[in-house]
C-alpha cells in the first residue's frame, strides 16, 4: 500500500470511529431519558408458557374441580367474589360485598348486587338470571358435579326482581359460617342462554330442584337437560365464560391454548383489582408428564412458568444451572395444600380401622422428608392447614415402626399361615392374601418413591404393595368410581375455614370427592355442626373432635404441607408475579414485561 493510500485509509477509519461514537452518544443520551431505547430491547411473543403435569379433567363449568381445571377456568369464568392477593374477598361480578341476615327461624338471606359493567362475549349483559341458572345446575342431582354439590345445601330459595336485573338474593334454610366464600367463590357463572339454549330448564324452579321432587329431578325434562348438559361437548368444545381468555386449542397430552378476548368488558375496568387486568395475549398450558423433562423444557427456552418444583431440583438441579440462574427468578410463597397417602375403607382388606393404622406406621416419614424432599416440608396430622387455629397440632404423630405395624396386623387376625411370606386372613369365608396396589399420578417420581419405600416397609411386614402409575385423568375417574385401593393424594384448597363436607361426608361419597368411602353418623353430625357454627371457639372444639376421630380411624396417612417452589422466567417483571398462598402461586393476569423487554402480539 503507498503512502497516500495509506494515510487516506486512517483519514476514513477516523472518520467511521467518530460517526460510531456519535451514535453511540445518541443512544445513550436516548437512553438515559428514557430507558432502554426500543431498537435495544429484547422482543418476545406476548404469550406465557405454564407447566403442567397432565391435562386438566375438563373444562365444565360445573363438572370437573381439580386443580389444574380450576386454574385454567380461573380466566375463562368467573365468579361473584373472589380472593386478592392479601387472601380477603373482593368483589369481581358482584359490585360489592354482599349483605347478610339471620333470620327469625334460624336462616340466612344474603344479597349480591352485579356489576352492570359485566357483558358476555356477545354484548349480553351479565344477570341474575344467569346467577339462579348457574345455582340451579350445581343443585341437580342429574348434573355431574357431586363433588360440590354439598356446598350449596343450605340455599332454598332464589329471588330475583322484575325492576332490577342486577340483583339476586339467596336465603339458606340454616346457617352456614363460609356463606360469603361458598356463595362468592365455590360457582364460576356461566350464560344461561348458552348453557340452555332451549330454555328446557325454564320449566322447573330452583326451589323445586333444592327440594328434591322426585318427580321434577326424574322428570324427562329434567333429564333432557341434564342429559345435554352433562354432553363432553362443554367440557373442551363449546366454553362460554366471561372471563378474560376463551379456549382456542386444545391437543390431548400436549397443551392447552388461551387466547386473550378483544373487547373484553373488563378492559375498561383495568386497575379495579387484580382479575381485571390485562395479561399476556396467549396462555399456553403445556402438558409435560415428567418433572425432569420440564425443567430440562425450561432450560430449552420452552416453559416460563414452573410451580410447584421439587425440592430435589430447587436444591441440587437449579442452582447448578447456568440457563435457570440466567433466565428465571425464584419464587417461594406458602402453599395452601397437604399430601396424603389414601386407603378405600370400603374394601375388605382397609375395613378394619387396625389395619389402616398399622399401614400408617409403615410409611417412613421421616425419611420420606430428608431423601426425597430435602427437609423442605412440614408433616401434618390432620386435613386442616398447620396455619389455622383449627389445626390439631396436639395428635401424636403415627411413628414409623415395622414392629408395631406386625403386633397390630397380628392383632387383628393376620399371619402367614402358607409360609409364602405374605400374610393373609380369611375374608367373607375366603383365605385372602395382603395384596394390594399403590396407585400414583404418572410422571410424579416423588410420589412413586414414596410408594417404593412404603412398598420395602410393607414386604418386612408380610404385605405385598404393588406400585401402580396412572394417568391422571384417568385415576381421577377410577377415584370417583371408588375403584382405586390405596394411592398418594393431595388437596389444594382456599384460604378460608376448613369445609369438610366435600372429602369426608358420606353424602359425598359414590361420586364426590369422599374417595376412601369413611364416614360414620357421628362424623357426619360433626360436619353438619362445623358448617352451622358461628362461634369460632366453638367451631375449634367440634373441628378437634372431628380430627380426633380421623386420626384414630386412619383413612388418610397424612403426610406434608410445604412452600409453593415456582420459577418465572425473568422477561417478566418480577413484581408482577404476585406471589400468593393460593393455588397457583401466582397471578397470570398481572404479568408485564420486565425492563429490557417488549412483547408483541402473536
Amino acid at each position: 500500500m503507498n503512502i497516500k493510500a495509506s494515510r487516506l485509509f486512517n483519514i476514513l477509519l477516523v472518520l467511521m470511529v467518530v460517526l460510531a461514537s456519535a451514535c453511540a452518544g445518541d443512544s445513550s443520551s436516548s437512553s438515559s431519558k428514557n430507558g432502554d431505547s426500543s431498537s435495544s430491547k429484547k422482543e418476545y411473543n406476548d404469550e406465557v408458557v405454564v407447566h403442567q403435569l397432565s391435562d386438566p379433567t375438563g373444562l365444565h363449568p360445573t363438572n370437573t374441580s381439580d386443580a389444574g381445571a380450576t386454574e385454567i377456568k380461573r380466566l375463562l369464568f368467573q365468579r361473584l367474589l373472589e380472593y386478592g392477593q392479601d387472601l380477603n374477598l373482593l368483589p369481581l361480578l358482584a359490585s360489592e360485598m354482599p349483605t347478610v341476615e339471620k333470620t327469625a327461624n334460624g336462616g340466612m338471606i344474603i344479597d349480591y348486587k352485579l356489576r352492570k359493567e359485566a357483558t358476555w362475549d356477545d354484548g349480553k349483559p351479565i344477570t341474575a338470571e344467569d346467577v339462579v341458572f348457574s345455582y340451579k345446575c350445581i343443585r341437580n342431582p342429574k348434573v355431574d358435579a357431586a363433588s360440590t354439590r354439598p356446598y350449596f345445601e343450605f340455599i332454598s330459595e332464589m329471588k330475583t326482581y322484575p325492576d332490577d336485573p342486577y340483583r339476586v338474593t339467596m336465603i339458606a334454610d340454616q346457617v352456614n359460617f363460609l356463606w360469603d366464600h361458598i356463595t362468592g367463590t365455590d360457582i364460576v357463572i356461566f350464560p344461561k342462554h348458552k348453557y340452555d339454549p332451549n330454555g328446557e330448564s325454564d320449566k322447573f324452579t330452583f326451589e323445586q330442584i333444592a327440594s328434591g321432587d322426585k318427580s321434577i329431578i326424574e322428570s324427562p325434562e329434567n333429564i333432557k337437560f341434564t342429559d345435554r348438559f352433562n354432553n363432553i361437548k362443554y367440557q373442551r368444545e363449546e366454553i362460554y365464560g366471561s372471563g378474560p381468555y376463551e379456549l382456542v386449542e386444545w391437543n390431548t397430552d400436549q397443551n392447552v391454548i388461551l387466547k386473550r378476548k378483544q373487547n373484553w368488558w373488563g378492559d375498561k375496568m383495568t386497575g379495579t383489582n387484580m382479575y381485571l387486568e390485562k395479561g399476556p395475549n396467549i396462555v399456553k398450558y403445556q402438558t409435560v408428564n415428567d418433572r425432569t423433562t420440564a425443567l430440562t423444557a425450561a432450560k430449552g427456552g420452552e416453559l416460563d412458568i414452573l410451580a410447584p418444583l421439587r425440592p430435589r431440583d430447587w436444591v441440587e438441579d437449579i442452582p447448578k444451572s447456568d440457563k435457570i440462574q440466567d433466565n428465571f427468578n425464584k419464587f417461594q410463597p406458602p402453599y395452601l395444600y397437604y399430601s396424603f397417602i389414601g386407603m378405600n375403607t370400603r374394601d375388605p382388606k382397609l375395613s378394619d380401622k387396625n389395619v389402616r393404622k398399622a399401614l400408617s406406621h409403615l410409611v417412613d416419614v421421616e425419611l420420606v422428608n430428608e431423601k426425597l424432599l430435602y427437609n423442605m416440608a412440614q408433616r401434618v396430622v390432620g386435613p386442616i392447614h398447620p396455619t389455622s387455629p383449627d389445626y390439631h397440632k396436639s395428635l401424636e404423630m403415627y411413628d414409623y415402626s415395622i414392629e408395631k405395624a406386625k403386633q397390630i396386623l397380628k392383632d387383628a387376625g393376620w399371619a402367614d399361615t402358607d409360609g409364602n411370606g405374605i400374610i393373609d386372613k380369611v375374608i367373607n369365608g375366603k383365605k385372602t392374601d395382603f395384596k394390594i396396589e399403590f396407585n400414583y399420578n404418572q410422571g410424579n417420581d416423588t410420589r412413586k418413591n414414596v410408594g417404593l419405600i412404603l412398598k420395602e416397609s410393607a414386604r418386612q411386614a408380610g404385605i405385598e404393595i404393588d406400585v401402580i402409575p396412572m394417568e391422571w385423568s384417568v385415576m381421577s375417574e377410577r377415584l370417583k368410581a371408588n375403584q382405586v385401593k390405596m394411592w398418594y393424594g393431595a388437596w389444594v384448597f382456599d384460604p378460608r375455614p376448613s369445609a369438610p363436607k366435600q372429602i369426608w361426608h358420606t353424602t359425598s361419597y359414590g361420586g364426590g370427592s369422599n374417595y376412601t368411602g369413611f364416614g360414620t353418623a357421628e362424623t357426619d353430625n360433626l360436619i353438619d355442626q362445623i358448617e352451622k357454627e358461628i362461634d369460632p371457639a366453638a367451631r375449634k372444639k367440634l373441628y378437634h373432635k372431628w380430627q380426633e376421630i380421623l386420626h384414630d380411624e386412619a383413612a388418610y396417612i397424612f403426610l406434608f404441607t410445604a412452600d409453593n417452589l415456582m420459577l418465572v422466567h425473568n422477561r417478566f417483571d418480577k413484581s408482577s408475579v404476585v406471589e400468593s398462598a393460593r393455588n397457583p402461586g401466582y397471578n397470570v393476569l398481572s404479568l408485564k414485561p420486565a425492563a429490557g423487554y417488549s412483547s408483541t402480539l402473536n
